[in-house]
């Protein structure tokens, strides 16, 4: 049975359940794969620390309350936390790692630290 290898596009003959022509089509196949994968991780990853980083030196200059602008001058991205949370009255709560944050009715952001 001809196959066709996932890698370099070779034509190939073996098992059923074959996907290289090679092992060095394999171990490249794999490698460019998880790659790929680990550079997203390590791009949100690096994101979230920075938020992290962020809330933590405004928490500990004493600074529980900030206004929005403040947060975005210092970078920080509202697309990225470790979760949320959403209560009855529609009230939803950021956190990214030990630090929560949420708006007040004012649109300023109030920072907690667990």
């Amino acid at each position: 049975m001809k196959k066709t290898c996932l890698e370099c596009g070779a034509e190939f003959e073996g098992r059923c359940d074959k996907k290289f022509c090679c092992d060095m089509c394999r171990n490249s196949y794999h490698n460019r794969i998880y790659r790929e994968e680990k550079n997203l991780l390590s791009r949100v990853n690096c994101r979230l620390a920075t938020n992290r980083r962020i809330l933590e030196n405004l928490y500990d200059a004493g600074m529980r309350t900030v206004p929005k602008n403040l947060l975005e001058e210092e970078k920080f991205d509202f697309r990225h936390f470790t979760s949320f949370n959403k209560s009855p009255l529609g009230k939803i709560t950021y956190r990214c790692y030990e630090y929560t944050y949420f708006y007040d009715r004012h649109r300023n952001i109030i920072i907690l630290k667990d």
